[in-house]
């Protein structure tokens, strides 16, 4: 199967998951000691930070923690949790032409403000100011589909409606869910958590935002961040859990 390597982290040690303590402090060995290493997805990672199961850290370089947590074993590969290597890895991405729908664009602005909201880039295509949403979509469901939210996601919503209200008055916008699955089949908008977010979906569809889903995780064996499918199947109707 097609991969392309995007980034390299830099020094990572291998770690053991023990417990999530807090919205951004996981609990893991390291060498063989309890160590507390800070964690930037915000998500529950519910399946993923699972104890016993092996991660990934780098060398924290802001804040009091000394590490980072930044993937979780998956058979050979680990799902990429970590979102500001997804958002460097994207971006790297379009930089070397691996995103046939964002040809002929170049990065000018990060955190594009819209009012009271900020949307992650702005991006000029041929020309035309295109502002790009992404999302962290490392929930695994059935068959290897990557899903989102796994948490709710009142900010989720309040960007997908400023980027509608943008896109509506003339603008262009796509939301690109990151698929941190390794090898990911596709993507399926998970709505058992957070059954509000269909409704901000549906809106921005309507208005002709657009949305893709990109395969993005990390390998181990060769310390490398790797781009597979750059245009995953994306299906927007709801995923609901049986007991949901």
């Amino acid at each position: 199967m097609y991969t392309q390597i995007l980034l390299k982290p830099v020094n990572p040690v291998e770690c053991i998951i023990q417990e999530r303590k807090s919205r951004f402090t996981v609990e893991v060995l390291l060498d063989n000691k309890p160590s507390p290493v800070y964690l930037n997805n915000t998500g529950r990672l519910t399946n993923i930070l699972v104890k016993g199961r092996k991660g990934y850290c780098i060398p924290n370089k802001t804040g009091k923690l000394k590490y980072r947590l930044i993937a979780v074993e998956k058979n050979q590969y680990a799902y990429l949790v970590d979102t500001s290597l997804q958002e460097k890895a994207f971006v790297e991405a379009v930089k070397q032409g691996h995103i046939p729908w964002l040809e002929n664009c170049i990065l000018v602005k990060r955190n594009y403000r819209l009012n009271s909201e900020v949307v992650d880039y702005a991006f000029n295509c041929s020309g035309r100011l295109v502002l790009v949403e992404l999302k962290s979509a490392v929930m695994e469901l059935p068959g290897g589909l990557a899903g989102y939210p796994d948490a709710p996601t009142q900010r989720g919503w309040r960007q997908l409606s400023a980027l509608a209200k943008y896109v509506e008055s003339g603008g262009s916008g796509i939301v690109v869910f990151i698929a941190g699955v390794p090898f990911s089949t596709g993507f399926k908008l998970y709505c058992s958590v957070d059954r509000e977010i269909k409704k901000y979906v549906d809106r921005a569809i309507s208005v002709g935002i657009v949305f893709r889903s990109v395969n993005i995780f990390y390998n181990p064996d060769s310390n490398s961040i790797i781009l597979g499918n750059s245009d995953l199947p994306v299906d927007l109707n709801c995923y609901l859990d049986d007991n949901a």
